[in-house]
């Protein structure tokens, strides 16, 4: 009601959009008023204006006179669910931390929601949020990346390490200076090397690999950092299945692995279903929480 009265002005303007009698209006005010025991209004031949209390109850009001909207619009997304569609994109990396979990509660929440999952390249990903084929995205996010028109929230952090092929003369350097003389095999974009290569020698001095070579295939990864000579970049979590498998091995070098953050994408102009919001909340609560990622 004080929502109203803000709006329009008068208590008979408040009422008529109330389809309420103004002395009616009245009444709720004045008890209000005497619940709280504070003035809410002063009257006056051309209407009303709130007080400093009235203004603070507004405030808070209209918060309220919100959330009931909005839940009132996620029942009514609840109950044509089956007729939604929610599109998201998922980088190489990105693809086995937390989604999955989120998609598990998501549809505890929205069974008959139709739920599609693209694992895409990082360009394919802003393109996709640019052109709307994606709701959001869940991917590896890297300081050259380009992100400055989307909205980025991390919700992930994972360790990352080097590793070679099991048996390989490599498998006992630990210096980095000795390892750039080889291939190496990096897992994201070709321009976010040199700002990975910086991090990786931590302010030191390192001659740059020569021979670096980028893959995103998620099948096609393991096989190439399997080949002797090759020095492979990894997410910890991701690396571990093939150390117990006895194919490749950790290096433990003397660089600083940056850490791999993974973050939720999406436009800043994008407005959210009650359904794509809560897929977020999934996501964001599954990333910081879950700290076991099954590996894909």
């Amino acid at each position: 009601m004080l929502v109203a009265i803000a709006e329009h002005g008068t208590l008979m303007a408040a009422a008529e959009a109330l389809n309420l009698s103004q002395p009616a209006v009245t009444k709720s005010v004045k008890e209000l008023e005497t619940r709280l025991g504070v003035q809410l209004l002063v009257r006056s031949g051309a209407g009303v204006r709130l007080t400093p209390y009235g203004e603070a109850l507004l405030h808070r009001a209209r918060r309220v006179v919100a959330e009931i909207a909005r839940a009132e619009q996620e029942l009514k997304d609840m109950k044509s669910s089956s007729e939604r569609t929610l599109s998201i994109g998922v980088s190489l990396l990105a693809a086995s931390i937390a989604v999955p979990a989120a998609i598990q509660a998501f549809r505890r929440r929205f069974p008959d929601s139709l739920v599609n999952v693209y694992e895409c390249q990082p360009r394919q990903i802003t393109d996709g949020l640019r052109d709307g084929t994606f709701d959001l995205c869940v991917a590896a996010v890297a300081q050259r990346d380009v992100t400055a028109e989307f909205q980025v929230d991390p919700v992930a952090v994972r360790t990352q390490s080097l590793a070679v092929r099991s048996g390989d003369p490599l498998a006992g350097e630990t210096r980095l200076d000795v390892l750039s003389r080889d291939r190496w095999l990096y897992n994201h974009t070709r321009e976010s090397w040199p700002e990975f290569w910086s991090q990786l020698c931590g302010g030191r001095p390192a001659q740059e690999p020569q021979r670096v070579s980028v893959c995103t295939s998620q099948r096609l990864y393991p096989k190439l950092a399997g080949e002797p000579g090759v020095v492979s970049v990894w997410p910890d979590f991701l690396l571990d299945e093939h150390v117990r498998s006895g194919m490749l091995t950790r290096l433990a070098t003397d660089a600083h692995l940056p850490e791999l953050t993974v973050s939720l994408m999406y436009r800043k102009d994008h407005v959210f279903s009650a359904t794509a919001e809560y897929f977020t909340e999934c996501v964001v609560s599954m990333g910081f929480n879950n700290p076991s990622d099954a590996a894909p």
